[in-house]
């Protein structure tokens, strides 16, 4: 799997359902669809680490979902938290489509999800930013 696509998985992974609704709405390729697993919801487990040097853990387990499916031959897959199936199933959608669209399409497609992500990003850092303290110390010279 190449690095663009890893990267357009991750847009579809975090983007809005509705925008995804819409997009597949409107680049439809109105050719059959077949559904190879799902979209069906599971868990993974959650590994995290206290520090570099120290071994991982398990932090506990969150609801998964997934669908792959199958535009002709070209196969779509989709992985996201949460349980919402519609959204998996877009997504493997969108996948499939993404890998044969033009470049300039993929943009169209991929931008307005970068922007919004972008967007809520500055507005979680304003919102963490007005709740910090800063500490100050005094230095005797």
């Amino acid at each position: 799997m190449n690095q663009e696509r890893q990267t357009w998985l991750g847009l579809l992974a975090r983007a809005n359902r509705d925008y995804l609704e819409n997009i597949w709405a409107t680049y439809n390729p109105g050719v059959p669809i077949q559904k190879l697993a799902g979209p069906e919801t599971g868990l993974v487990q959650l590994n995290t680490q206290a520090c570099k040097a120290s071994v991982s853990f398990q932090f506990g387990e969150a609801s998964c979902t997934r669908c792959v499916i199958a535009i002709g031959k070209i196969q779509g897959y989709a992985v996201h938290l949460g349980s919402d199936l519609r959204k998996a199933e877009l997504a493997a959608y969108l996948d499939a489509f993404l890998q044969t669209a033009p470049s300039h399409q993929r943009e169209l497609v991929l931008h307005p999800i970068r922007q919004q992500l972008e967007l809520k990003k500055a507005e979680r850092e304003q919102l963490t930013a007005a709740t910090s303290v800063r500490f100050y110390t005094t230095q005797k010279t």
